[in-house]
């Protein structure tokens, strides 16, 4: 026996999929990266670039 409540529970299944998997995730990628990058920019800015030791 089915409830009232399937078809809309499925279509907020629905949304929630397509957010995470069209929004967040790519964003949150992005923001972890170009993080990565700024500290590593900052860190050269006060160490200097690598080099041989």
């Amino acid at each position: 026996m089915k409830s009232a409540t399937a078809p809309t529970s499925r279509r907020q299944e629905w949304r929630t999929f397509l957010l995470l998997t069209v929004i967040l995730i790519p964003l949150l990628s992005v923001i972890i990266v170009a993080g990565y990058g700024f500290s590593v920019w900052f860190l050269q800015m006060l160490f200097g670039p690598p080099g041989h030791g």
